[in-house]
Formats: structure tokens, sequence, C-alpha cells
């Protein structure tokens, strides 16, 4: 009998123990992640003009010149993956009064271009995965806040054709684009380009209204780190001359792109954009 009760005794003192491990154990760690688009055409960087200016830093590969006075982007749906099961996705919230997980990039506007993703499960990564464009099931009719307010400048279309999810903008040596007054102060310039790539879904027996938003994987071609002092960096390159040279532009009779049919031959180089110019491990910063 006392053999039992001390086999019993030490059998609780287990339990509690092991107990006692539990709510002594480690907490899960997370640390952040930056990721940096780099905007360029082809190897150059972008030195953006106004419009009607005719000096043409840029050139396709039949010969258009061209310069730039804007471009730019909206990126979601950003998840991390790495080697061993590692996995983690941007949380995504559109509301009247905030969008997460939606970032408007803009060239000139550098704080755009840094992107820094919290709560990143520790681990190793080696690939990234982002939409270019914003998904029509993640905002709600009438509620769209911060970067997705159309009253704050956000690039909203309509509720069939959605946001400009990439657009260029500048003047062309070529183009065919005449001046246009359209009163109230507003204009278009002689010689100017806009394309707009957008458009949210497909809309039945309208073919007019077309679903162009890619998304984009990427693989680092090495591992980095994420943990509580660990913040690595992956520097993105935004290539816009392949949205051009890909489409084979021809800004004489192509400078006016407005809709999503229209922009569909563009967003299908849109894959072939983005591309990894490298990454690090650093606890902060960029280069």
């Amino acid at each position: 009998m006392k053999n039992i009760n001390l086999l019993a005794m030490l059998s609780l003192l287990a339990i509690l123990w092991s107990c006692g491990d539990d709510d002594d154990a480690k907490p899960a760690e997370f640390g952040t992640f930056q990721v940096y688009f780099d905007n360029k055409v082809g190897a150059d960087d972008i030195t953006r003009r106004d419009n009607g200016s005719t000096e043409y830093d840029f050139e396709t590969s039949t010969g258009e010149k061209f310069n730039l006075s804007l471009l730019g982007y909206y990126v979601s749906k950003i998840t991390l993956e790495g080697p061993n099961g590692e996995y983690f996705q941007d949380e995504m919230k559109a509301s009247a009064s905030e969008a997460k997980g939606y970032y408007h990039v803009l060239e000139g506007e550098s704080a755009s271009q840094n992107i820094k993703l919290e709560q990143v499960p520790a681990g190793t990564y080696n690939k990234i995965t982002f939409a270019i464009g914003v998904e029509e099931d993640g905002v709600l009719e009438g509620a769209a806040g911060g970067v997705l307010d159309p009253a704050d400048g956000a690039w909203f279309w309509n509720w069939n054709a959605g946001y400009i999810g990439f657009a260029l903008e500048g003047t062309a040596e070529n183009s065919g684009q005449e001046y246009v007054d359209w009163g109230g102060g507003r204009e278009t310039l002689e010689n100017t380009f806009a394309i707009h790539i957008g458009g949210w879904k497909d809309v039945a027996d309208n073919e007019n209204f077309i679903n162009n938003i890619k998304t984009i994987t990427l693989d680092f071609g090495t591992t980095v780190k994420v943990g509580p002092d660990l913040s690595p960096l992956a520097h993105l390159v935004t290539d816009a001359m392949k949205v051009l040279d890909g489409a084979a532009i021809d800004f004489s009779n192509t400078f006016s792109v407005h809709a999503p049919k229209a922009g569909k031959p563009f967003a299908e180089q849109l894959p072939q954009v983005f591309s990894v110019h490298h990454v690090h491990q650093s606890t902060s910063g960029h280069d």
C-alpha cells in the first residue's frame, strides 16, 4: 500500500512539474521584414519630368523616346515563405478609416517605397509573393480609407473597374496626343501619354471589364533570418521599361490608356517587371 501511495505521489509531482514547464514555455518570437521597391527604367534611375517636357531620358527597344512624370502602383497581399514551412501573411483590412496591408508605392515619395512588415514569425525566409493591384473581395463598397480613399487621392475608377493598379505617365517624342482644354484649369498637354492599368473583375456580358490584377512570386536566391533583433531587407527592382517593351509600345497610336480592356496588354507584362536585386541580413535600415 505504501508503495502504491508513493507511486501516486511521484506521478502527481511529475504532472505538476510538467504543468510548470508549460507555464514557463518560451513565447513565440517575432521580428520585422523590410521590402524596398527600387523603381528603374531599364538600368537607369528615374528623374521625373514636368508634363510636356521635351527632355527625353529614355528610349524603348524600338526607338521610342520618352520621359516619366509619374510612376506608381498598389502592392497588396504580401506573403513570405521559408524552406522549412515558415509562412507569414500580411494582415489585410479595408474600412472607412484605414487600409491595412495595402501600399501605394509612388516614385518620388521615398517613404512609400519602403514597406515594413511587422509581427513576422521568427525563422528563415527565401520567397516573397504579392499582388499588383487591389482585389475586389477585400474592399467594401463605400468604405475605403487610407491609401484606398478616393477623397484622399486614391486611384479609383468605379465599382466595376476598381482601382488603377499600375500607372505610367510622361511625355513621348512620338506621342499622338493632341492638346485638350478640359475647362476649369484642367488640360492634357500635347505629346503626353498616360498608361493606367486597372480592372479588378471580369464582368459577365461586358468584355470591357477585365481582371488585370497580377500576382508576383520572387525567390530570393538565398535565405535570410527574422528574429527579435533581426530585420532583413529585400531590395526589389521595378523596371518600367519592361511594361513598354513587352507590350511593344507605339506612342503614336497608344498614348491614352484609361480602361481595363485597353490596359490588358500592359498588365500581361507585370510578372516580368519585378525582380530581386538582393536581400541582406540586418537589424535596421537598408542600402
